[in-house]
């Protein structure tokens, strides 16, 4: 009987030990290694990237369908890609993604630049949204909206794989249309951060707007035909 009173007690003290509500011994926590950004790197990969976009663009200058889908590509996976991250500042004008400040303005006329497209970088840069729509997209069109609703109704109505430059009441930027959504691409005075790809109606700097200028950029043929030829 004694035998059998102490297996009882030993497999409740066994299952007690074994509880699952008894928290494991903790690990030793590994240190946290951090990468530093290698500046140098990402700056002659860009200058690359650069050199290639030039020497590729020649091979699509009478195939305009095919060279306005290589622009949109370049533009929106290649060199929008380089410049995130790079810091807001209102008088930032670097012209080196990751390398200082950049203002909205300068982030709409220097990646057009780094793609070759020709046209006065600080000049354009400091215009109103509506002069830099107006002299970059189709026709020298602007669309004027006055809601975040009536703008993506005019996004609805466009063609995927576009680009166009959107001006809000004080900043600027690119939307591209990518067939997953509509983002907004711009350099964010918004807690000064920066270069960023965010979607549309989730950007508070749209939604601080009360007004809307937009412009096909991807469409504007006489661009593109310009950009293809130099």
């Amino acid at each position: 009987m004694k035998r059998f009173y102490f297996l009882i007690v030993l497999s409740v003290f066994l299952s007690c030990k074994n509880s699952p509500d008894q928290t494991p011994p903790l690990a030793p926590s590994l240190p946290i290694l951090k990468v530093k950004f290698d500046t140098l790197a990402h700056i002659k990969q860009y200058k690359h990237l650069q050199k290639r976009i030039k020497e590729q663009k020649a091979n699509y200058a009478q195939e305009p369908i095919a060279g306005r889908q290589y622009f949109f590509d370049m533009l929106n996976d290649s060199i929008f890609h380089y410049w995130m991250g790079t810091t807001w500042d209102f008088n930032g004008h670097t012209d080196t993604p990751r390398k200082g400040d950049i203002a909205c303005g300068y982030f709409v006329t220097t990646t057009l630049r780094d793609m070759g497209v020709q046209l006065q970088r600080y000049k354009l840069a400091q215009q109103a949204a509506s002069v830099i729509v107006e002299k970059l997209c189709t026709n020298g069109r602007a669309e004027r909206y006055n809601s975040i609703e009536k703008l993506e109704q005019y996004l609805s109505r466009q063609a995927e794989q576009e680009i166009f430059i959107l001006g809000l009441d004080y900043h600027v930027g690119f939307v591209v249309k990518d067939g997953t959504n509509n983002y907004f691409v711009h350099s964010d005075y918004i807690g000064r951060s920066g270069v960023k790809r965010e979607i549309l109606n989730e950007s508070l700097a749209i939604k601080a707007s009360k007004s809307y200028v937009i412009g096909n950029l991807s469409g504007n043929q006489v661009l593109l035909n310009q950009w293809l030829s130099k």
